[in-house]
């Protein structure tokens, strides 16, 4: 008996199977990428209100739990106040660095990419780089 026929039919199964699961796991990357772009800028927007009340409900807690006097509370905000600005200069003095880390892979990015591509990423890095600078600005006023 040939059962190469038998042999053929396996192998076209095991063909169509591995082109099924190229397509589901190509779609699931794609769907997973698309949907951290929609939720990233509007977590990063809020980043500078959900760092306003974190801190305000770390002070509300310490005052609850701790029964700070007036003095006391006082106190910890002051505390809070300095060594936000410490964390602030660290993050400033960063900065540098990031921005470069951010030019590499930009760089990167940028030599895989066709002439048409380029310009649309270019405009994609333009776009995040003036939110950057945006959240910064909000963020400054905010301290103030």
């Amino acid at each position: 008996m040939d059962f190469g026929w038998c042999a053929a039919m396996m192998n076209q199964s095991r063909t169509r199977a591995g082109l099924y699961l190229a397509a589901v796991f190509i779609a699931g990357s794609a769907f997973g990428f698309s949907t951290s772009q929609f939720y990233s800028q509007p977590t990063a927007e809020a980043g500078v209100d959900a760092a306003a009340a974190y801190r305000r409900d770390l002070l509300r807690s310490l005052d609850e739990r701790l029964d700070l006097s007036d003095e006391q509370l006082s106190e910890v905000i002051a505390i809070f106040d300095e060594i936000g600005d410490r964390f602030r200069e660290v993050r400033e003095a960063m900065e540098p660095e990031f921005e470069a880390i951010r030019s590499e892979r930009a760089d990167r990015v940028m030599g895989l990419l066709n002439p048409q591509q380029k310009a649309e990423y270019q405009l994609m890095v333009d776009e995040r780089q003036r939110a950057r600078e945006e959240r910064a600005s909000q963020h400054s006023e905010q301290r103030k």
